[in-house]
């Protein structure tokens, strides 16, 4: 990439921006973005201030490693980021949004049980729902960093804040996540739990239907306008939409709700 920049004089730098701003914006695994990000800030420097351009205004954290690492850099303790991002003022007047991506490979199975067994003849291997497990390190990562944002002033043209989790359960986000000390100045929140195509259409059915409880509060989100949920239970879309104390437009995967500028507070 290096040579290609510096062989090309004549060509603006506004085309090379173009080209990364398309490519960083798509779709993409949380292993090739991690690579990208990394290699980056190793091709040239002018490559890395390009990089670095794009990345302060569309934020993408594809693992909790890295979620510490943002946080160095919000508290100006990464030297290198320090210096890309004009002693820390880039990310300040341009970053309007975080997106958190976690990823997972294994495929959600049934495990048959002996025909002995007076249990019935399947039962979920990974637990799809609010079933106790241990706690990810995406999920604190999300705590760690709106928590910061919320009694801080960084980040101040901030407006919307993705959470995309796949093939996970929804433990795995609100064991940490209640979203007490949510920034304030985020208007949109976009949760998704999506799964792979081989999972059996009972275990979506049982996510969708799951009636506990995932502990959010009523009006505890106080900035947030719009929200988008996709792949969670009802009862979860229900304690988020109450937890939203302004929230004006939900959208699901189902259905768009409208509220109006004059939805009721406490």
């Amino acid at each position: 990439m290096s040579s290609t920049i510096s062989s090309a004089p004549s060509l603006p730098i506004e085309i090379y921006e173009q080209i990364l701003t398309s490519f960083w914006n798509q779709p993409q695994s949380t292993h090739d973005r991690a690579i990208f990000m990394k290699s980056s800030l190793a091709v040239s420097q002018k490559w890395a201030m390009i990089y670095m351009y794009i990345f302060s205004q569309d934020v993408h954290i594809p693992s909790g490693e890295f979620a510490l690492k943002f946080l160095e850099i919000l508290r100006d303790e990464s030297p290198v980021y320090y210096s890309l991002t004009e002693n820390g003022t880039l990310l300040n007047r341009r970053c309007r949004s975080i997106t958190f991506q976690r990823d997972n490979d294994g495929v959600i199975v049934k495990k048959s049980i002996a025909p002995d067994s007076c249990r019935p003849t399947s039962v979920l291997v990974q637990g799809m729902l609010n079933t106790p497990t241990p706690e990810h390190p995406m999920g604190l990562a999300i705590h760690a960093v709106t928590r910061f944002l919320y009694s801080s002033n960084k980040l101040p043209e901030l407006r919307r804040i993705s959470i995309f989790f796949a093939n996970s359960t929804m433990s795995d986000l609100f064991t940490r996540n209640n979203f007490i000390g949510f920034p304030t100045r985020v208007t949109e929140l976009d949760i998704r739990f999506t799964y792979d195509a081989r999972t059996p259409r009972d275990v979506l059915r049982k996510i969708r239907r799951d009636a506990a409880a995932i502990g959010l509060l009523p009006y505890s989100i106080k900035g947030v306008r719009t929200l988008r949920v996709t792949g969670l239970s009802n009862v979860a879309v229900r304690e988020l939409v109450s937890s939203c104390a302004i929230c004006e437009e939900v959208h699901t995967e189902w259905k768009t709700y409208r509220f109006g500028s004059a939805r009721k507070t406490r």
